[in-house]
């Protein structure tokens, strides 16, 4: 079923609407498609029958005479596996063969180099947009050919930009988010940008395509920030959050987002004139989504058919991936879940198992996951690359650094702010403790005990360090050790050793050295990882 929102009329001027002064224009959007460019094994989603939907709306508007724009708030990489091994080409190739008209760059775009980035631009065919890129210690922006586009529309002008989460060095796994730009605040650079259109360009409208979530970070703004702070923006196309946001309005500023994975195509009505706008009609079409009834999966609404020319251009990622995919690794008796939301804000069992599989690689006593690093669901049954290539689909290496016991006590406690997030947003740097228990006494961290091996690290009353090991060395992924998600930095320290193994490599071991992987044992570790005492 469709979700449809009749919105009020926005704006207002003391001059009689003319109909003849104004367009009417469709707004088609995506977010967050890291990846998802084939259907899902129960046939939901995929940029084939997104095709043929974009085609459909286009054609109905233009037989209502109206002008129509797509745009994607981000995030095109990492996620599959068919996608990941060939750094996104498929999905490119395929938002060119759709007509897209442009997109946020995400940060997991800096999953990637940044020449990858400039080489799936040109790819794409249109523009990749952030107004708040530079190019570190420079006043040069890094994405500014072109910075903004504008559309002509019958003399109406909409002029469109985009912008990117400041998070974004603290959550790209290639170093050159981090080493090349600078991402400065949204809302500054916006309005220089908003200016720029009003005054130069003369637009009559303005959209902003944004990678930056719905409510932002506590380091980062987010789209209700931007339009809080800005004037002049007239819609947000979101992304980031990974959320639905249907329409809504903030001041005098249209909220947009569509979830994920191309799950749906989100479509704004508008009519704009020289002297204002309004918002008639914003609906969430699902692309054959589908929902359980009586132990069988049905269609939500009517099936979209599959554009077969995109179907085809597919068809030899997907083999390649089937190929690697073949060998089965182990089972799993019940459900791992990776739940976003879930492994963002409580201890998980799959937390459990990624930390088990990297203590064991690289011969270490404890681990740490963050939440962030966990992106799917490991489904019973049986297991083999491509499901574990989901669940942790980043090129990263384990990290083994050797901390004395106190600068291990320090890590671990400011580690575990992030398990009180001190917004509502969920982050991606909740930790999840593998081979030790931490014990609080109250809020303060009291002592850490090992569960694979026997030591424990305690504070005592007067602030002091006591433990019956000199040393721990621990696992953790590169990106959290090179201070990702904001986590204290190692790269530095004495003790920093990169194993050179792969995070996928110690999934696939682990799984390997045990024929059936019982599920209830690394939910109950979990649930054991935090204890408070009075």
């Amino acid at each position: 079923m469709k979700l449809l929102l009749l919105i009020l009329l926005i704006g207002c001027s003391a001059q009689p609407y003319k109909a003849t002064d104004s367009i009417k224009l469709v707004l088609l959007h995506t977010n967050d498609h890291h990846g998802h460019f084939l259907k899902d094994s129960k046939g939901q989603a995929g940029m084939a029958a997104r095709k043929t939907l974009v085609d459909q709306e286009r054609l109905d508007a233009k037989k209502a005479g109206a002008f129509s724009l797509l745009l994607s708030g981000g995030d095109i990489n990492t996620g599959t596996m068919e996608s990941d091994l060939f750094d996104a080409e498929p999905d490119f190739k395929g938002m060119n063969i759709i007509g897209y008209d442009a997109m946020a760059v995400g940060n997991h775009e800096f999953d990637n180099s940044f020449k990858t980035i400039l080489h799936q631009q040109k790819l794409a065919g249109f523009p990749f947009l952030s107004a708040n890129i530079y190019w570190k210690n420079s006043n040069k922006r890094a994405f500014n050919k072109p910075l903004y586009i504008v559309k002509n529309f019958r003399g109406i002008k909409v002029g469109i930009f985009g912008l990117t989460t400041t998070d974004t060095p603290f959550k790209a796994s290639h170093p050159d988010a981090k080493n090349l730009f600078e991402f400065r605040k949204p809302s500054v650079e916006a309005q220089k940008v908003v200016d720029i259109l009003k005054q130069k360009e003369k637009v009559d409208f303005i959209i902003t395509v944004t990678h930056m979530g719905h409510d932002g970070s506590d380091t980062s703004q987010g789209d209700i920030n931007l339009a809080s702070e800005t004037s002049g923006i007239d819609v947000i196309v979101g992304g980031h959050s990974q959320e639905i946001i249907r329409a809504e309005k903030v001041k005098d500023t249209i909220v947009v987002q569509a979830q994920e994975w191309g799950k749906y195509l989100g479509k704004l009505e508008l009519e704009i004139s020289k002297k204002k706008w309004r918002a008639n009609n914003y609906t969430l079409i699902p692309v054959n989504l589908k929902e359980k009834i009586n132990g069988e999966y049905k269609l939500i609404e009517k099936e979209i058919k599959e554009y077969r020319p995109l179907v085809k251009m597919f068809e030899p990622y997907k083999k390649k991936v089937e190929e690697l995919s073949k060998e089965v690794l182990g089972t799993l008796d019940q459900d791992l879940s990776g739940d976003r939301f879930k492994v963002r804000t409580r201890p998980m069992g799959i937390g459990q198992l990624l930390g088990h599989a990297m203590i064991e690689l690289a011969n270490v006593e404890a681990a740490v996951v963050n939440g962030g690093g966990l992106r799917a669901t490991l489904k019973a049954g049986e297991i083999n690359r491509k499901d574990l290539h989901a669940v942790h689909p980043y090129n990263d290496t384990i990290i083994a650094p050797k901390l004395s016991a106190k600068e291990f006590f320090d890590y671990i406690q400011k580690v575990s702010v992030y398990l009180k997030p001190q917004s509502k947003s969920v982050i991606g740097g909740y930790p999840h403790f593998v081979g030790m228990q931490l014990i609080y006494k109250g809020e303060e961290l009291s002592k850490i005990k090992g569960t694979y091996t026997n030591w424990e690290i305690s504070k005592t009353s007067d602030g002091k360090i006591k433990s019956n090991k000199k040393y721990v060395r621990f696992a953790i992924s590169k990106f959290l050790a090179n201070g990702g998600d904001s986590y204290p930095d190692l790269a530095k320290h004495k003790g920093y050793l990169d194993t050179g193994f792969s995070m996928s490599s110690a999934l696939e071991s682990y799984i390997k050295k045990r024929p059936t992987i019982k599920a209830s044992k690394y939910t109950k570790q979990s649930k054991a990882s935090i204890l408070k005492i009075q």
